[in-house]
């Protein structure tokens, strides 16, 4: 009895830790041939409410559009020059404050898009700020030019910057630091960075278009009760054009023009108003159902914590029992 019961709570313990298991977030990758750079990204998150908005320039900064949810924190965009960004989430990873330098007094989405064209400006300007004791993602930036890098706290504990070789190639991040892995070692780490590489080395094979892209966003979206790709970006920077995908429902495209939406769009637009009502009404029973699921999770969760406490209070009252006996 003592054994069974203590299988039955090791058992709910794992069921306990799998709920608790942090959801995925995120894939970037730039990808360049000849004159064309394409920047993609999936969106991987449980907040539906999503959204792209317009910062037209002022003052002689840049214009930008930007997606991201409900509380217009940027998650990414794309300036009026071909510039653009996305942020892989990581676990917290230290930095050596800098107090001599001034302090990040806005969002460094925001900062750098409208400030700069090319990535080398992205970093010379990144490299002025203090980022404080400590980083929770990394930045995926990447220009009209076919250069990218991605920013993120390195080993020692200062920012690190992982290039995107000069030429035709790619660069992919999804959620481990790059800075800490070294190229030959990041294969394995990932099962998103593992195919998205696969299907790169496939497609730099090919004539490259936003369709390659669109189909290797596809094969690493993911769907669940606690994270779901709700958006899809592929940017042509070169050409000023966006391709905006729904909720992982990639038979359905929407394209704004750079240069257009930064001219015209004056209030935020949920993206859900850009698509038909079939793909906006598919993606919110699908959203419903992950929902449900959520729910029923948390009350198993609940139930297994209640078990467990309960088989703890039964080991307890055998062994004190046997201790009387013997």
């Amino acid at each position: 009895m003592f054994r069974r019961a203590t299988v039955i709570c090791s058992l709910l313990i794992s069921i306990i830790s799998i709920n608790a298991c942090v959801a995925e977030a995120c894939t970037i990758l730039t990808v360049t041939q000849d004159d064309i750079v394409l920047f993609g990204n999936n969106e991987d998150y449980s907040n539906p409410n999503t959204y792209y908005w317009v910062v037209p320039s002022q003052n002689g900064s840049y214009g930008g559009v930007y997606f991201g949810f409900d509380d217009f924190w940027p998650q990414g965009g794309v300036n009026e020059m071909g510039l653009a960004f996305d942020i892989n989430a990581l676990p917290e990873a230290p930095l050596n404050p800098h107090p001599e330098l001034p302090g990040l007094d806005d969002y460094e989405g925001y900062i750098v898009l409208q400030n700069c064209a090319t990535v080398n400006e992205a970093i010379e300007l990144v490299k002025k700020f203090n980022w404080g004791k400590a980083m929770w993602g990394q930045i995926h930036f990447a220009d009209a030019k076919g250069d990218a890098v991605v920013v993120s706290a390195g080993p020692d504990r200062e920012l690190s910057f992982t290039r995107k070789e000069i030429g035709e190639g790619f660069l992919v991040s999804t959620n481990f630091n790059l800075a800490f892995t070294p190229d030959d070692e990041r294969m394995g780490l990932c099962w998103r960075y593992d195919k998205a590489v696969e299907l790169l080395e496939i497609g730099i094979d090919e004539d490259l278009t936003t369709d390659i892209v669109r189909d290797i966003l596809d094969a690493v979206h993911v769907e669940g009760a606690y994270s779901n790709t709700l958006y899809s970006n592929v940017f042509d920077l070169r050409n000023g054009v966006i391709y905006v995908y729904y909720f992982h429902q990639y038979d359905e495209v929407v394209k704004l023009n750079v240069t257009d939406e930064i001219a015209n769009t004056k209030e935020p637009v949920p993206l859900k108003n850009l698509f038909s009502d079939m793909i906006v009404e598919r993606a919110s029973e699908e959203h419903s159902g992950y929902v449900f699921q959520d729910k029923i999770g948390n009350i198993l969760e609940i139930l297994s914590v209640v078990v467990v406490i309960g088989c703890g209070y039964f080991l307890l009252k055998r062994v004190r029992t046997r201790q009387r006996l013997y």
